[in-house]
């Protein structure tokens, strides 16, 4: 059998293409403010400009600082107790970097990090691509609440142990000698420092000291105020100031505007 004039039709169907997700970014930990912030939202906190050094470019975005501050982190009472608050940024891959609060504020480090929202959400911090993480997903904040320790010598403390380093072993580490210049108020303060790195003194106490290393210095009198040795600056605990040897050293953040993370009489030494 024969079968002439079929027609045979093909349909096809049309399915919509599926919509890439929304980029979004987690805040959580030591906030009052806890949420996932889109693109859109990262860029209706306010954009800022910032500088390339060594070049004529600039990178504009949401502020690391801003956004922390935004999430309001819950600090203790006492003075200056944000520069106990760390942030941790970690990005789709598991990528993470760590900064010290008081290294993004101006007033202080002065380390701009910034989140753009150009392609994905990432983190850029002009000046230091070291740290920079891209396709962004979560932004931890948390707080150092370390109390000072009694007794001599100066304790290390890890999540794991505590390690006391006697007085000793700090003046007989290798030592370096810096200028620095900070204000105290209003008032420019201008001293020589000498003493051993911190990255020096954490490892002699068993430390392995990594650029996401979170530190916090307390001093005896229950002042405290963190740093990362990811820092572009030295970071020194030192032992000798103007010649006059210290009963307990202080830190050194050299390069900070103001004096808030100089922490004298160093008792304890707070590590994650």
């Amino acid at each position: 059998m024969i079968i002439t004039g079929v027609v045979v039709a093909v349909v096809v169907s049309s399915v919509p293409a599926m919509a890439a997700p929304t980029a979004t970014v987690t805040v959580s930990g030591d906030v009052a403010s806890a949420r996932d912030y889109s693109g859109s939202d990262l860029v209706a906190l306010g954009q800022r400009t910032y500088p390339v050094p060594g070049t004529s470019r600039t990178v504009t975005g949401t502020s690391l600082l801003d956004l922390v501050v935004h999430s309001a982190p819950v600090v203790p009472p006492g003075k200056n107790t944000q520069l106990r608050v760390g942030v941790r940024v970690t990005g789709k891959h598991g990528r993470s970097s760590t900064f010290a609060l008081g290294e993004l504020d101006p007033g202080f480090g002065a380390q701009p990090a910034v989140l753009t929202t150009d392609h994905g959400i990432d983190l850029v911090l002009p000046g230091d691509n070291r740290r920079d993480v891209m396709d962004v997903r979560g932004v931890n904040v948390f707080v150092d609440r370390t109390t000072p320790s009694t007794g001599p010598g100066l304790r290390v403390v890890t999540p794991h142990r505590t390690v006391v380093l006697p007085a000793w072993l700090l003046a007989h580490l290798p030592a370096r000698t810096v200028k620095v210049t900070f204000l105290a108020g209003t008032t420019p303060q201008t001293h020589t420092e000498k003493g051993p790195s911190l990255a020096e003194v954490l490892l002699f106490a068993g430390v392995l000291p990594t650029s996401g290393s979170a530190v916090t210095a307390v001093g005896d009198d229950g002042y405290g105020a963190m740093v990362t040795l990811g820092e572009r600056r030295p970071l020194l605990l030192s032992t000798v100031e103007d010649g006059a040897g210290l009963a307990h050293p202080q830190l050194i953040p050299d390069g900070d505007v103001k004096g808030g993370r100089y922490v004298s009489g160093v008792v304890t030494l707070s590590v994650r």
